[in-house]
């Protein structure tokens, strides 16, 4: 996955010098384009749509974190690259997913892009799924979903969407669909998604999900379920 990056920075030298670490990781990342400030940035994240953000801090007639104001969550990742590390707490405060103090380097960059790379992960693979409840149907993007959990003749959809639901079908009829979308089912009554585990207890044979809930693994899912994480890991 190539990553599609937007620079802002009000010093021309901090801009091409950024650009230039960026250049030479040609497969990592495309460099959409560059902004001096914010009102010069705003129309050009709404058209070019980025995922990735490198946002300076301390800037002519705007600070970086102005770019945070409102309720809405960015539609793309932000690195904070500064001069100064007496702001990271705060930065982190607002969701960033890295913060890289100046002068920057290629492996900070490298450690950056990483982190970005993660996070990006599941909406890369991500699907809409289609579910028919008692109130109807709903589609229900596959990122937003942390787990399935059977219960006899129905299935519970659990996850950031809201309220979990229940639904008719079964594990099995979800399994193969969402396979590609980063899903394993751990156990016979837990499917799961690899992007979202916290924790894995090995000893204890159990998984720690985002959601907060204690999953059951198979003694013969164990093996898969490990080399799944540490592929995407690598990946």
């Amino acid at each position: 996955m190539k990553i599609h990056c937007f620079i802002i920075d009000d010093e021309p030298g901090a801009r091409f010098f950024l650009r230039n670490l960026l250049e030479k990781m040609p497969e990592e990342v495309e460099i959409l384009g560059e902004a001096s400030g914010l009102l010069e940035a705003g129309p050009l994240l709404k058209s070019l749509k980025p995922n990735l953000v490198f946002l300076d801090l301390e800037m002519v007639n705007s600070h970086g974190f102005d770019l945070f104001e409102g309720d809405e969550r960015l539609p793309f990742e932000v690195v904070i690259t500064s001069a100064h590390s007496n702001q990271a707490l705060e930065a982190f405060r607002f969701g960033v997913a890295d913060y890289l103090v100046k002068p920057l380097t290629t492996p900070l960059l490298i450690r950056a892009i990483m982190r970005v790379r993660k996070i990006l992960a599941p909406l890369e693979n991500s699907k809409v799924v289609t579910f028919h409840t008692q109130e109807g149907m709903q589609a229900i993007p596959s990122f937003k979903i942390v787990r399935f959990e059977a219960d006899r003749n129905y299935s519970w959809v659990h996850g950031t969407f809201g309220k979990s639901i229940c639904i008719s079908k079964n594990l099995g009829f979800y399994e193969p669909q969402l396979e590609n979308c980063g899903f394993f089912r751990v156990h016979h009554s837990h499917l799961i998604s690899i992007f979202q585990i916290q924790k894995i207890n090995r000893s204890e044979g159990t998984v720690l999900m985002t959601d907060g809930h204690l999953v059951p693994i198979s003694r013969e899912k164990k093996k898969r379920l490990l080399e799944l994480v540490e592929q995407k890991k690598s990946e």
